[in-house]
């Protein structure tokens, strides 16, 4: 009886220390999303984009690509290709930023919408690339942008 209850002892540490080296359980990755933290209005005209990327994930997971099509106020405004190569910490966000040129049908309808009292619309969807998932995510995210109070030419 005591060789039995010693046996047991040692399984439970065996199957206990297993669970450190690698036999433990592994954590999904959540698909993250992207969405529009800031623009900003450039002097010179361009759109300084401030991209937030969303970690939904409970680990630390890197972020290599984002390519995304970005629709503001129903006009096609930029095809996105980015790549952040960024480690972002578990159930946090970071932010990758670009710049575009809009044209002037984009720079009129939004120059219209964003004076409106729900702001100007816009839509960010692609893909974004985890290489540790050797998988690319696709997101969509829809929302508005309103100027910042008090800050002349700045949008969240």
């Amino acid at each position: 009886m005591a060789r039995l209850l010693r046996l047991a002892a040692l399984a439970v540490v065996l199957v206990s220390l297993a669970g450190c080296f690698g036999g433990g359980v592994k954590h999904p990755i959540n698909p993250p999303n992207a969405s529009i933290q800031l623009l900003e209005v450039q002097p010179d005209g361009r759109w300084k984009l401030s991209i937030r990327l969303e970690n939904f994930s409970d680990k630390t997971v890197h972020y290599s690509t984002l390519k995304g099509e970005l629709r503001i106020s129903g006009v096609d405004a930029a095809q996105l290709d980015l790549k952040p190569e960024m480690d972002i910490p578990g159930l946090n966000a970071d932010v990758v930023e670009t710049t575009i040129s809009p044209n002037g049908d984009l720079q009129k309808a939004f120059a219209l919408d964003v004076k409106s009292p729900g702001g100007a619309a816009y839509e960010l969807k692609g893909t974004i690339r985890i290489p540790e998932a050797d998988k690319d995510f696709k997101f969509e995210h829809k929302s508005r942008l309103s100027p910042v109070p008090g800050i002349p030419n700045q949008y969240r």
